[in-house]
């Protein structure tokens, strides 16, 4: 398999955006890309002042995702979708329809009848689409995931997951909201808040005990600042008998990430914060507690070389989540690049995005109807 650099282009993710440069970090932490051009946002000033901060050539800087497409489609591996949410859905098909493979940051898009037609134009064209979920790069999670499918926990029973933000309460010191971003400000069928970050821990779930969300109970409520969804919580059941308490919010005073996972099964559980990301807090049943990290001589995954890219003691963190889930995606592509077929390594794609936009729909009904309801 090549081992040279893939060409990307951004769409979006300008130095004004909220996580362009961390996207920029990530893909250079292990030489696997190179990002050779871009259209990296509207305003023209700072699409050229990010191309000069990102070293792309202002002749490969483009005003409009068509006149990228048209120049670049036959010079780049992939093109990483980094614009808001509510773009995502045309600009994924433009690219289908041209047969680039696409990156792309959560959430897809915002309904079960958009991702079925992107998954529907995927399969025509035999494309390539991964979904961006960095939480699920770090070692530590990769770790528990093992722990969980090597049965050391037993059989799981129950899950608590959350993820508090206090954006949408946060003031100025004259007592004023801090403003996000005009885009974060919009409900549609499915609040932007479960697009935002109902996502996320629909995906880590996913990823650790690999079962299927059946049905929910939920609540949602707007209590900060702006007249939008901002706290949800619900019960949700998953298949193999499991239950989980989810809790996400943006109203939560104090709390900058609050990004937190406890697993519970019959023989003993695990606890992981994201603010403490290399740290897993396990228990067994006959009473132990125990921690471990990266330096511990029981663990079989975090220690690994392609974590390690500083000794323990030294602690990895978001950005670094990230290039390890860019790590599995270029995996995944190199090999696409080869035989055409899609195999994801430790990566996801539109099967695991149209079952989390399923489970986000359930979620806004069951809160309208105030009653469980399928997924």
């Amino acid at each position: 398999m090549e081992t040279k650099k893939l060409k990307i282009a951004f769409i979006g993710g300008g130095i004004n955006s909220a996580v362009g440069y961390a996207h920029y970090s990530a893909i250079n932490l292990d030489k696997d890309f190179e990002l050779v051009a871009g259209c990296f946002s509207r305003d023209k000033n700072i699409n050229y002042a990010s191309a000069k901060m990102y070293n792309v050539p202002e002749d490969r800087v483009y005003d409009n995702l068509e006149n990228l497409i048209n120049k670049e489609k036959d010079c780049i591996d992939a093109a990483i979708i980094i614009t808001p949410q509510d773009q995502h859905f045309s600009q994924v098909i433009k690219l289908i329809h041209n047969d680039i493979p696409i990156i792309c940051e959560k959430s897809l898009v915002a309904s079960i009848e958009d991702t079925i037609e992107i998954k529907e134009a995927l399969l025509k064209h035999e494309g390539f689409l991964s979904v961006i979920y960095n939480y699920l790069g770090y070692p530590i999670i990769r770790e528990l995931k093992h722990i969980i499918a090597n049965g050391e926990l037993g059989k799981i029973n129950h899950l608590q997951i959350e993820m508090p933000l206090e954006s949408y309460i946060r003031v100025h010191k004259d007592g004023n909201p801090i403003i996000p971003q005009e885009w974060r400000l919009k409900d549609d069928k499915i609040p932007t808040i479960s697009l935002d970050l109902g996502v996320h821990l629909h995906m880590l779930i996913k990823y650790l005990i690999d079962e299927i969300p059946i049905s929910v109970v939920a609540k949602s409520e707007s209590l900060g600042n702006f007249e939008v969804i901002d706290n949800i919580n619900c019960m949700i059941e998953y298949s193999n008998n499991i239950i989980c308490n989810m809790w996400y919010s943006k109203i939560a005073a104090g709390s900058r990430n609050g990004m937190k996972i406890r697993v519970y099964g019959e023989n003993g559980s695990a606890e992981w914060v994201q603010e403490y990301p290399e740290i897993l807090n396990l228990a067994n049943s006959k009473g132990r507690r125990w921690k471990i990290d990266r330096g511990n001589d029981e663990v079989q995954i975090c220690n690994l070389e392609r974590y390690t890219r500083f000794k323990v003691g030294h602690p990895a963190g978001y950005i670094e989540a990230f290039a390890n889930y860019y790590q599995d995606i270029s995996t995944t592509l190199r090999c696409y690049k080869v035989d055409g077929m899609v195999k994801f390594v430790e990566c996801f794609g539109i099967d695991e995005a149209l079952e989390g936009i399923s489970l986000l729909n359930a979620i806004q009904i069951s809160s309208k109807s105030k009653s469980w309801e399928k997924v």
